[in-house]
């Protein structure tokens, strides 16, 4: 199990993001969702915009009031955009 933690300052929700076995992940600190489809998920945290992408995926618990999200499927990849627009890549395989 692979856990990011992201601590903020002020007003800030903690983003933490846990992955299981790379078939399951678990986030808070989830703002909004932009968009999901089987392949990826893209969605807006405390800590920047994320991109999870794989195959098979699903939300299976989104609770955007608490800052929630789990998706499920085969995950191959996780991205992270900066507030500067930078896209880089949080390992190289997970």
């Amino acid at each position: 199990m692979e856990t990011v933690s992201s601590r903020q300052t002020g007003n800030s929700i903690t983003h933490n993001l846990t992955l299981e076995a790379r078939q399951k992940a678990a986030l808070s600190g989830v703002k909004e969702v932009i968009a999901f489809d089987d392949g990826q998920v893209i969605l807006q945290t405390d800590a920047g915009e994320i991109t999870l992408t794989g195959q098979g995926m699903h939300v299976t618990r989104l609770m955007l009031t608490e800052g929630e999200l789990t998706v499920e499927g085969s995950i191959d990849g996780i991205f992270y955009t900066d507030k500067k627009e930078k896209k880089r890549r949080l390992r190289n395989s997970l």
